[in-house]
């Protein structure tokens, strides 16, 4: 699923709670629709790296040299899976609501063959060409690569906050006058 298209069903939830003047609302039995937004991806983060190969010793009985550089991106999207909110998780004492939420993860990880490109292959001597088999296994080490790398981005934490902020508004929207959010840790 799509930002957009849980954004979207996040405002006409909220629209549907605060715009219907003609329905009387029983916000405390409706706290748990927040379920209903599903997976909730509040970040998106663009990584890039460069793979480099020189395999000039590789092959020593070859003459000459073999090395490329790649460059590829990957598309990082995190959030909060909200369907995971138990009713144990929401707490309501007057105007106040306490709520824990799920503890954050990645939703989607994309690497675009757009954002793909040879920057540099030099092949002399009697070296072969690069294989397209070959440019695939880089393109492997570079998604292991930028994987590794995710642990020391703060995207999760991101998340988070966005999805904090979020339910947030939705509850004070709702009239809750004190929103508590705790976040549950990962497992």
């Amino acid at each position: 699923m799509n930002f957009k298209k849980h954004i979207t069903g996040l405002f006409i939830f909220i629209l549907v709670l605060t715009g219907c003047s003609q329905q009387e609302y029983d916000r405390d039995q409706n706290v748990l629709e927040v379920k209903e937004l599903g997976q909730l991806s509040t970040t998106e983060y663009t990584v890039g790296k460069i793979i480099k190969l020189d395999n000039s010793e590789a092959e020593w009985y070859k003459w000459g040299d073999r090395k490329i550089l790649i460059s590829c991106k990957a598309v990082i999207k995190a959030g909060v899976d909200l369907s995971k909110i138990e009713e144990k998780d929401i707490k309501v004492k007057g105007n106040t609501i306490e709520i824990t939420l799920p503890p954050a993860e990645i939703t989607t990880f994309k690497m675009d063959p757009k954002f793909v490109q040879t920057e540099m292959e030099s092949v002399s001597g009697f070296r072969d060409n690069f294989t397209q088999s070959e440019k695939n296994e880089f393109l492997k080490q570079g998604e292991q690569a930028i994987k590794q790398e995710m642990t020391n981005l703060p995207i999760l934490s991101d998340a988070e906050d966005n999805a904090e902020s979020i339910v947030r508004e939705l509850y004070e929207s709702m009239g809750f006058e004190k929103v508590i959010i705790h976040k549950r840790k990962a497992e």
